[in-house]
């Protein structure tokens, strides 16, 4: 919603403002193997709450911007700081370890947050139509320093440090070292070495980025696409209120769904959701198309979110999954360069976004084959 102020304010082409994103997945994609790196060796909590901390300053300075150059760079910290205290790496990792018989339904739960705080995208559209932009994303920004601190304080690593296995169960502290051996022995898990050499890892990697091209480009243009159909700014907030609202049955149906079945036809039944949103947008001509859209987007979505993660887990194991996870989400990221300019482009080039949306559609579309062929079950994919 952001979009098309700042694109009045710096005077700027779609296409130059869309480098904002696209950077901003670069940036992403060299720090997520970093966060892993770093969630695996030392206190989760030290790199949540430092993230926290350089987003909310990060965020308040955009809002100072005199040039689209300062812009660049105020924005590249802040999305560096949320890549550090985002559940794109980190929090993915610490849930993991917390959990095993139901991981599935505790990382969905754990990803509700982003759900719960969709509606509040039309309180900031409602704030940004008061006091403007730059009011606005300063008023955030501390904001979530005030908010998100004290919860970033609570988090636990791992639960060995506590005494406890995952899933809560306990052991005496005579039983400790025993214990964590047993547990790492009947774990199955790969180095980060060894996870690269595999296929399992460059196909989760074309997979996700399939969808990560998809997803990067509509959420940068999809306010600024509504509002060129003629909906007002409120009424296209609303779209994405309605999106996250509804991501948060589609999260939690995916944990329990992944703990009960083959993740493959869940995933594959997420992919045709969303190439199915995809066409709705771009014939999209009344506010109830919008909510159609916004409805199978925003469950798609939720499913998508903390199934990545899991799958992950499932394949290497969770003794290394925060460098394993944090160099498959950091390739992925880079995939999201594409989607904000190729839309930006698009735009600029055909005044419309509607051709843009077929191709994205295609592109979904080829991660199918990939989960049907690579992830097909046999041996050597069963004892992962």
């Amino acid at each position: 919603m952001f979009f098309l102020p700042i694109l009045r304010d710096f005077q700027v082409s779609r296409t130059t403002l869309s480098v904002a994103f696209s950077l901003r997945q670069v940036e992403s994609g060299f720090l997520s193997p970093l966060v892993g790196f770093l969630i695996d060796r030392i206190n989760a909590r030290i790199v949540i709450v430092s993230g926290v901390i350089v987003s909310g300053i990060g965020l308040s300075l955009t809002g100072l911007s005199p040039n689209i150059w300062y812009f660049y760079l105020t924005f590249l910290l802040m999305t560096s700081g949320v890549s550090f205290a985002s559940h794109g790496v980190s929090w993915s990792v610490v849930v993991a370890r917390w959990f095993d018989r139901q991981r599935g339904k505790a990382t969905s739960l754990a990803y509700m947050g982003g759900a719960v705080g969709g509606p509040g995208v039309i309180l900031v559209a409602q704030l940004l139509e008061s006091y403007g932009w730059r009011s606005s994303v300063m008023i955030l920004g501390i904001g979530l320093l005030f908010v998100c601190i004290p919860f970033a304080l609570l988090v636990r690593s791992r639960p060995q440090d506590y005494g406890y296995h995952p899933d809560g169960n306990t052991y005496t502290t005579s039983e400790t070292t025993s214990s964590m051996e047993e547990f790492n022995l009947a774990t199955p898990s790969m180095t980060i070495k060894d996870a690269i050499k595999s296929k399992l890892f460059w196909s989760l990697i074309l997979i996700f980025g399939a969808q990560h091209i998809s997803l990067g480009g509509i959420h940068a243009h999809q306010i600024a696409y509504f509002e060129d159909i003629g909906f007002s700014t409120t009424q296209a907030a609303s779209t994405i209120a309605i999106a996250f609202s509804v991501s948060a049955p589609g999260r939690l149906v995916v944990g329990i769904l992944l703990d009960r079945t083959d993740w493959q036809r869940v995933f594959i039944a997420i992919i045709i959701g969303q190439i199915i949103s995809l066409f709705i947008l771009a014939n999209a001509s009344t506010y109830w198309h919008l909510i159609l859209f916004s409805f199978i987007f925003g469950f798609n979505h939720g499913m998508m979110v903390p199934i990545r993660a899991i799958i992950c887990g499932r394949l290497f194991g969770i003794n290394n999954l925060g460098s394993i996870w944090g160099a498959i989400d950091g390739a992925v990221v880079f995939t999201g360069v594409i989607g904000p300019v190729y839309l930006g482009w698009t735009f600029d080039t055909y005044q419309t976004y509607i051709p843009a949306f077929y191709i994205l559609s295609f592109v979904l579309f080829t991660a199918i084959p990939i989960v049907l062929t690579v992830f097909k079950k046999n041996k050597d994919l069963d004892k992962y």
